[in-house]
């Protein structure tokens, strides 16, 4: 996988979605569906991405080097493709690129933890599966930060597909911690989201 230096936020957004997918047969699958360079045009700003089918992959870029084989409008925030402009095999390709299953809580929290805990102040993190009853634990536990909700919200988070404060705003988790903590692990949310 290659994104291009200095990428522009939904480049690297982009990014990290296709990188999870494409470790799966299903994200594989689609790769090979795309019918050529897709460009993605945000609907709410400036921003583009174009997803290349490489040799080697996958390239992700701001512009691609060719003509787009199909441009689809795609909502910056949820990565989600508002405007098929007929071209429907492009679309469900990109809409399986962008919206894999996100990995088991307990190993997209290794890599989460693996990205964000060189930052400074990160705490240790204890995060609570409401629903199966899963509890995973990472770092100094002395007095860790803590997410309760869902399982797949809380993959999705570790995954970097969603940012924690957006998904507090909707209600999908309840956290304990203080107000610092919040700080750096919203900042290492951003870093997963745009993986940085």
């Amino acid at each position: 996988m290659a994104v291009e230096p200095d990428a522009p936020p939904i480049v690297r957004a982009v990014a990290t979605r296709v990188r999870v997918a494409v470790r799966t047969d299903s994200g594989r699958q689609a790769l090979q569906r795309l019918p050529g360079p897709i460009a993605l045009r945000s609907v709410s700003d400036a921003q583009r991405a174009t997803i290349t089918r490489t040799s080697d992959g996958v390239h992700v870029e701001t512009l691609g080097s060719g003509a787009p084989a199909a441009t689809l409008d795609i909502d910056p925030l949820s990565l989600t493709v508002s405007s098929a402009n007929g071209e429907a095999p492009a679309v469900e390709a990109v809409s399986a690129l962008l919206h894999p299953d996100p990995p088991a809580l307990a190993a997209a929290a290794e890599d989460f933890w693996a990205l964000s805990s060189p930052m400074p102040g990160m705490p240790g993190l204890v995060l609570v599966a409401v629903d199966t009853g899963e509890v995973v634990r990472l770092g100094p536990q002395e007095e860790p930060y803590e997410i309760h909700g869902g399982d797949i919200d809380l993959r999705r988070l570790m995954s970097g597909f969603d940012w924690l404060i957006p998904s507090l705003r909707a209600g999908k988790f309840s956290i304990k911690g203080t107000h610092r903590q919040l700080s750096v692990v919203t900042g290492a949310s951003m870093k997963a989201v745009y993986d940085v």
